[in-house]
């Protein structure tokens, strides 16, 4: 028991330390996420050409970040309407709103004075919906051909699930017509919440030549091979079209900038949880060797940023540098299958290891198994230190005496009383000792 627990004591020893040493490579290695936050975004009034299906709803208002205006548009009469607004496309992960927010809408009204408001909702993917805030009532004034401004105020403490979307609803109070003007550069009416941490730049990705993952690079690699590729996903609650570019700046030893470039964006759909921007740096072997920083910074269209860094590491292998074109390395080659004409060196040793380990097992045996003699008789092997053997009761030193001599007890001559002459009695019960090598045949003698 105690072996064991020593070697259980060992092993979790052994474990704590790789724990440590991995942990410590992950926080040299792992750089935090910097983000800056933003004290509000707006989400513009939009009227799409056709409907589109939000939260298990069918609509053409929504809301979204973009400035892609489709030209100015003017809603219903809010005196007999309620007019919503959705926002397209849906959330791609949790956003927290906290703090002031406003709604900016451009009006025409009759019929003033009258009052407006606002209502926010949280839609969840099944089409609930759950009031995040109520904006104050403003006063309306009329001015039925000219839009103006009107900004509705709220506060805001919530926290948005992913694949939820943010309804805007508004109605008005003692007014005969009251039409909202939007979606274009003279009318931007757009809602605006407060928002923190949009976007996040999560990952970035370094490739060799190969397009093999790789953080150490040769200045031994020929030109072709000298050669790093970057991924950088860049991360957005209101998905990828909210992403504007990705910076990319690559500093050396001494904090010398060798590349700065912006990403090229692989991204399509627009509304993935993620944009990716690719970008490729073709390093001089003139560099010296050591760790360079790559720092990575991701805008979006409202003019926030984040920011992340990886190092890599520059070296001089030493051997011979990697082909102009190898293989590529990902998944490693195989090794060939052995010849099956002519067994390997590798056979030799395995087979010469199982030939030794058998020949001491036999040995083994061999010299341990104990020496048996045969007995005249039955012929049975038996242990040569015994007197007699077990299976037929014969003498192994005698092998003519009859067996029943051989029997464990023999008859001791006992002198009659009346003749004094000594006869062996069969049904004598005395114990005799075990007879010698060499017995004499009992015989009867007579008294002097």
């Amino acid at each position: 028991m105690a072996p064991r627990l020593r070697w259980l004591s060992n092993r979790k020893a052994l474990l704590l330390v790789l724990g440590l040493f991995l942990g410590s490579f992950g926080a040299i290695h792992a750089q935090p996420v910097f983000a800056s936050n933003n004290p509000g975004i707006p989400l513009c009034l939009h009227h799409l050409p056709g409907n589109v299906t939000v939260s298990g709803v069918q609509t053409s208002q929504v809301l979204n970040t973009t400035t892609l205006w489709g030209g100015t548009s003017e809603g219903p009469n809010l005196r007999y309407n309620v007019f919503n607004f959705t926002l397209y496309p849906a959330l791609t992960s949790a956003l927290t709103s906290i703090g002031p927010g406003s709604i900016v809408l451009w009006v025409t009204v009759s019929g003033a004075p009258g009052s407006l408001n606002a209502t926010i909702y949280d839609a969840n993917a099944a089409g609930q919906l759950a009031v995040v805030s109520t904006s104050q009532a403003i006063t309306l004034n009329s001015s039925p051909n000219v839009p103006y401004q009107v900004t509705l105020g709220f506060n805001i403490n919530y926290t948005f699930s992913q694949s939820s979307t943010i309804k805007l609803s508004m109605t008005v109070f003692r007014v005969s017509q009251l039409y909202v003007w939007y979606d274009s550069a003279s009318y931007p009416s757009a809602l605006t919440i407060p928002v923190s941490n949009i976007p996040t730049v999560n990952l970035i990705d370094t490739f060799d030549a190969n397009f093999t993952s790789q953080t150490s690079f040769s200045l031994n690699w020929t030109t072709p091979q000298r050669i790093v590729y970057l991924i950088i996903h860049v991360a957005d609650a209101f998905g990828a079209y909210h992403v504007a570019n990705a910076t990319v700046t690559i500093t050396g030893p001494g904090s010398t900038t060798v590349f700065s470039g912006v990403g090229s964006s692989l991204t399509t759909n627009p509304a993935a949880p993620s944009k990716l921007f690719a970008l490729s740096w073709l390093y001089s072997t003139s560099l010296p060797n050591g760790t360079y920083v790559v720092s990575a910074t991701g805008n979006d269209t409202a003019g926030d940023q984040a920011s992340n860094t990886v190092n890599i590491l520059l070296t001089s292998i030493s051997g011979p540098a990697q082909p102009s074109n190898p293989p590529p390395t990902n998944p490693p080659p195989s090794l060939p299958p052995p010849d099956g004409s002519f067994p390997t060196i590798y056979w030799w040793i395995a087979a010469g290891i199982i030939t030794a380990v058998m020949g001491a097992l036999l040995a083994f045996l061999f010299f341990t198994r104990k020496r048996r003699v045969p007995c005249s008789k039955c012929h049975a092997r038996v242990d040569p230190k015994l007197e007699k053997c077990p299976y037929c009761g014969n003498l192994l030193g005698h092998p003519n005496t009859p067996a029943a001599q051989a029997s464990p007890q023999m008859t001791q001559p006992t002198p009659n009383p009346s003749s004094g002459v000594g006869t062996p009695k069969a049904d004598s019960t005395a114990a005799t000792p075990s007879l010698p090598s060499q017995e004499k045949d009992p015989e009867t003698s007579s008294g002097p």
